[in-house]
């Protein structure tokens, strides 16, 4: 059975925001899910917020789970393979300070297939200097990938696949933030993604 997975972070803004949006829990990833497999989504637990499924299209399990000892939480979705592929969403509760907010997580059900996504380098929580490498492993004939921190894309680029391998040397100027989100994806609408949470060193 093919494993469609993922991991995010959330991208750490440099501003003061108001409410809560997807974007701040680390829950904003386009997901494509393969009948018959498992997604899991990974992101920092944010300080006095719960997250709770309260509702999952019929074919669909999913749920919320403490990871890293508290430090992180996982969404894990799991779709029968006799789900009509499609558009769907998870219903989601947030509770923030004492707020209640209502979400839709968007995933689309897609075709199983042979595809492969993995990345090498970087690995989650990793520190990633300018240049820094990243390589993996494609089942596409090309990769894309965009560096984030904050709002502010730091790298962004495609990158060859050959002999089913990648590698590229990223290279960067970060003056904002700490938190670095690396996603790289295959192409099209059906391809898989994995986005990595790193770390810019901090200077001294």
């Amino acid at each position: 059975m093919a494993v469609a997975s993922a991991l995010a972070v959330m991208v750490a803004a440099c501003g003061a925001a108001t409410g809560v949006e997807l974007e701040d829990l680390g829950l904003a990833v386009g997901a494509h899910i393969q009948a018959g497999a498992d997604f899991e989504l990974v992101v920092p637990a944010q300080p006095d917020t719960t997250i709770e499924v309260v509702l999952a299209p019929p074919g669909v399990v999913a749920s919320i789970s403490d990871a890293s000892g508290g430090d992180s939480i996982r969404l894990a979705v799991a779709v029968d393979q006799e789900t009509p592929r499609g558009a769907y969403n998870l219903a989601l509760r947030v509770v923030k300070d004492g707020e209640e907010y209502e979400f839709g997580w968007p995933f689309r059900v897609i075709e199983s297939t042979d595809a492969l996504l993995t990345v090498v380098s970087p690995q989650i929580g990793d520190l990633l200097p300018s240049p820094a490498v990243l390589s993996g492993r494609s089942s596409s004939s090309t990769v894309d990938y965009t560096l984030a921190a904050g709002s502010l894309v730091l790298a962004e680029g495609t990158v060859e696949v050959v002999d089913g391998a990648f590698s590229v040397a990223l290279e960067f100027t970060n003056t904002c933030c700490i938190e670095m989100v690396l996603e790289v994806f295959q192409p099209g609408d059906d391809g898989l993604a994995v986005t990595i949470p790193v770390a810019y060193p901090e200077e001294g």
